[in-house]
C-alpha cells in the first residue's frame, strides 16, 4: 500500500455497506473496471507505455519543449512534470513549458526567453477544435515565421477530420493519436500525460504499475474497497447537511499542481444537474496564512482532504544557535521536514477539534509508484462519487454554451456585442 488514510469526525459513516446507494455504486464501478469499460485504464498496458518511452527519447535532443493545451490537455502532464521540476526554477533538461492560456504577455515573454531553433512545439487538443489551443498555435506560428525558426511541431489529437488534424496533414507535422475514448481530465495515463512525464525523466512504467496495483487491491479485496472509499461516501453524504465544498490541501510543494489536476477532475465530472461539491485547492503551509481562518471559523460547509508524506529523517538538520539566544530554540537541531510535519499535524488537529470532517492521506514517499497509485485512486473515486449521485462522470454539457458564444463574439465586434 502506497498511502494510508485516516478519517476524523466521520464515525457515523464508518459502515457504508448498510447503504443501498453505496452498494449499488460499488457494484457498478467494480463491474465497469472488470469489463474494461474505462478506456483510461486500458492505456496503462505495457505496449502503450513502451511506445511513449520510445517517443520521449526523440524529444530529448531539444533544449526546450513547449506543450500547448488547456484543461485536461495540460493539467495531468504538468502535474507529473512537477514531481521532477524544481519548484522555483525550470531546471529540467530539456526545459519543459506548458502554455495553457491565451495571454499574449505571458506567451511573448516565454518565446523571447528561448531559442525557437532548439525548441519542439507539441499541440494537444482531443477534438482538434479547442479555440484557445488553436489561438496559441497560430500566435506562436506567426512568431516562428517572422523569425524563420526551425521549430519542430508535433500534434496530439484524434485521428478524425478537424481543424488541427487538417493543419497537421497540410503542414506535414508529426502526428500522435489521441485516444478518442478518453476525455481530457481522464487522460493522465495516456500519451497526453505520460509523454511530458517521460521527457522530464519520470519512470512511467513504475507510475502505471502503481496505478495497476491500486486497481488490483480494489478488485481482490472487498474490505479494502470499503476502506478506500469510506471518505468518498462520507463527503457525498454530507452534501445533505450543506457540506458542499471539497478542500484539497497538500503539504508538499511539488503536489501543488496535483490539487489543480484534482480540481478539474472533480468539478467537471460531478458538477451537474445542480449536484456535486465545489473543489478548492490550498497549499500547506502557505494557506495557513490565508484560507485557514475561513476554513476554521467560517461556514461549516467544507470536507477536507489533507495530503502529506512521511517525514524524511535524512534531511539536513538546522543549526540555530543564534535563534537560541533569541528564545527561538525550537528550530535548533530539527529539519525543515520536521517543521512541515509539525505544521501539518497542527492543521489536522485544529480542524479535528473544530469538529470538521476530514481525511488525512499520508503517502509513503513521492515515488512514481506512489503517485500512480494515488492518481488512480482519485480517478476511480471521482467516478464512484458520480455513481453515488447518478450523474455522468464523462461529459460536461454546461460549458458548451460558452464555447459557442466565444465563437459568436469573435465573428462580431466583441466589445459591441457584450451587454
Amino acid at each position: 500500500m502506497y498511502f494510508r488514510q485516516t478519517f476524523y469526525n466521520l464515525n457515523e459513516f464508518s459502515k457504508p455497506t448498510k447503504s443501498k446507494r453505496y452498494l449499488s455504486a460499488k457494484k457498478k464501478i467494480i463491474d465497469d473496471i472488470q469489463s474494461n469499460s474505462f478506456a483510461f485504464i486500458n492505456e496503462i498496458q505495457s505496449k502503450n507505455i513502451n511506445k511513449v518511452c520510445s517517443l520521449a527519447e526523440n524529444f530529448k535532443k531539444f533544449k526546450n519543449i513547449i506543450f500547448l493545451g488547456t484543461g485536461g490537455s495540460s493539467l495531468g502532464g504538468k502535474t507529473l512534470v512537477s514531481l521532477k521540476k524544481n519548484f522555483y526554477i525550470n531546471d529540467l533538461k530539456p526545459k519543459i513549458f506548458f502554455i495553457e492560456n491565451v495571454d499574449q504577455l505571458s506567451i511573448t515573454g516565454l518565446i523571447k526567453s528561448i531559442n525557437l531553433d532548439d525548441t519542439a512545439l507539441v499541440i494537444i487538443s482531443k477534438s482538434g477544435e479547442t479555440i484557445e489551443t488553436l489561438a496559441q498555435f497560430f500566435f506562436i506560428k506567426n512568431l516562428i515565421n517572422i523569425k524563420k525558426s526551425k521549430t519542430k511541431i508535433f500534434v496530439i489529437t484524434e485521428n478524425k477530420n478537424s481543424t488541427l488534424k487538417n493543419i497537421q496533414e497540410e503542414e506535414g507535422y508529426f502526428f500522435i493519436e489521441h485516444n478518442k475514448f478518453i476525455g481530457g481530465r481522464y487522460s493522465v495515463f495516456s500519451v497526453v500525460g505520460l509523454l511530458p512525464a517521460a521527457i522530464a525523466g519520470l519512470k512511467i512504467k513504475e507510475l502505471t504499475q502503481g496505478a495497476k496495483l491500486f486497481l488490483e487491491n480494489v478488485l481482490k479485496d472487498d474490505q479494502k474497497f470499503d476502506d478506500y472509499f469510506l471518505g468518498s461516501f462520507a463527503q457525498i453524504s454530507l452534501v445533505n447537511r450543506n457540506y458542499n465544498i471539497s478542500v484539497m490541501m497538500p503539504y508538499v510543494d511539488c503536489l501543488n499542481n496535483f490539487s489543480l489536476w484534482y480540481r478539474q477532475l472533480w468539478a467537471e465530472s460531478i458538477g451537474k444537474e445542480k449536484k456535486g461539491t465545489t473543489p478548492i485547492s490550498a497549499l500547506g503551509t502557505v494557506d495557513q496564512h490565508s484560507q485557514l481562518q475561513l476554513f476554521l471559523d467560517g461556514p461549516k460547509d467544507k470536507f477536507f482532504t489533507i495530503l502529506g508524506k512521511k517525514e524524511d529523517v535524512s534531511q539536513q538538520i538546522m543549526d540555530c544557535f543564534f535563534g537560541q539566544k533569541k528564545t527561538f530554540e525550537l528550530l535548533h537541531n530539527v529539519t525543515l521536514d520536521k517543521v512541515m510535519t509539525a505544521e501539518m499535524q497542527a492543521t489536522i488537529t485544529t480542524l479535528k477539534n473544530k469538529n470538521l470532517p476530514l481525511r488525512f492521506i499520508q503517502l509513503e514517499d513521492l515515488s512514481e509508484n506512489s503517485i500512480g497509485f494515488l492518481m488512480m485512486f482519485f480517478l476511480i473515486e471521482t467516478i464512484f462519487c458520480c455513481y453515488l449521485i447518478n450523474v455522468n462522470p464523462f461529459d460536461q454539457p454546461a460549458v458548451e454554451e460558452g464555447k459557442k458564444l466565444t465563437r459568436d463574439f469573435l465573428k462580431n465586434d466583441s466589445n459591441k456585442s457584450f451587454t
